[in-house]
């Protein structure tokens, strides 16, 4: 492996800039409550992890090439990150090593419901300056996605896809608290598709109602809203003249699309599955959605695979490990989706 992976110069490739870690995943009877101690459940277990890293691999399992821009230090973890990424064909020429840094880490603790509480301990993680992002990191991609990132390193890889005509992803987490609201909205207004879960979109806006939500965004210049909604599946909000949807091809049973004057709203229902842990699934839903995107599927289509992902990644422990590949893809829609149309 020469850590090119499979982003050719055939366009179907995705640039992920953002941050890689190491996952420490333990698993506890419940949540302790302040001042109070809970024993963990087995072993703790070490994953190749980080939200944006694992969006990459996603992306290569099932079938589209993909790049990973970012940080580690030279250290063991950060060497068995390139190990990890380079195992699923993610490209890594643009993994720098920093050899004064720690590679950052997570701990992950894990309830029986499949809920989740994540601890940052920091660490070398993301490129810290808007020239380290260079045009050429670009070459055969047709889609960034960018994930967490300092603004103006953000900023600058927008302004370079979009000047190379590649569609921009912006999924920005958490970043609100420490870019603010303001970078936040410049940086949603360069982005094709803004990628956020309800909870993420009441952060922003404080509205709690998801359309309510995405509709504010998209009246202060955001193009589109890509929403999450847990059981109500997913949703794509924009304006009419963006044409968002072709909703009417490929779309599968249960999609539904609808307009009004000014918005339109192309929606996915959700895949009924029994939930081991939700670690990863906003992760496996972006995968899945952005491998779509870049094939030149239907909005409806695209939002239906990526609740697919997302649907088998919380029926599994782990984030990276949850991920599927094409071919466990393809046969879980298959069973679901044709026996939905049979039914």
């Amino acid at each position: 492996m020469d850590g090119q992976g499979r982003c050719g110069g055939n366009g179907k490739c995705v640039v992920c800039l953002g941050a890689c870690a190491m996952d420490m995943i333990i698993r506890v009877p419940r949540f302790p409550a302040a001042d109070e101690m809970v024993f963990a459940d087995g072993e703790p277990g070490l994953f190749a992890g980080g939200s944006t890293a694992n969006i990459a691999v996603g992306i290569a399992r099932v079938g589209a090439g993909s790049r990973f821009v970012g940080k580690v230090g030279d250290d063991a973890n950060g060497h068995a990150l390139r190990e990890a990424f380079e195992q699923d064909r993610v490209d890594t020429r643009w993994l720098t090593v920093d050899p004064a840094g720690r590679t950052a880490q997570t701990i992950i603790a894990v309830d029986p419901s499949g809920s989740r509480v994540i601890y940052s301990l920091g660490g070398t993680a993301l490129l810290e300056a808007a020239d380290e992002f260079t045009g050429d990191i670009l070459g055969g991609a047709s889609v960034l996605y960018v994930g967490e990132a300092f603004f103006d390193v953000a900023r600058r890889a927008m302004q370079e896809a979009r000047s190379k005509g590649a569609q921009v992803v912006y999924g920005p987490g958490g970043t609100a608290s420490w870019i603010g609201m303001e970078n936040l909205a410049e940086l949603m207004r360069l982005a094709d598709f803004v990628l956020m879960s309800r909870s993420e979109l009441r952060g922003t806006t404080g509205c709690d109602e998801p359309e309510v939500a995405a509709r504010l965004l998209l009246e202060r210049g955001v193009p589109s809203v890509v929403a999450t909604l847990g059981e109500q599946g997913a949703a794509c909000y924009g304006r009419r003249s963006r044409q968002i949807a072709d909703a009417s091809v490929g779309a599968g049973a249960g999609v539904d699309a609808h307009a009004d004057a000014d918005f339109e709203t192309v929606w996915a229902p959700s895949f009924n599955v029994d939930v081991v842990d939700t670690t990863g699934a906003g992760d496996a839903f972006a995968s899945g959605f952005i491998s779509s995107l870049v094939e030149g599927r239907p909005m409806a289509e695209c939002l239906t695979r990526g609740n697919a992902c997302a649907a088998m990644a919380i029926g599994r422990v782990g984030a990276r490990e949850a991920l599927p590949t094409q071919r466990e893809l393809e046969v879980f829609l298959a069973a679901r989706v044709g026996a939905e149309r049979r039914g």
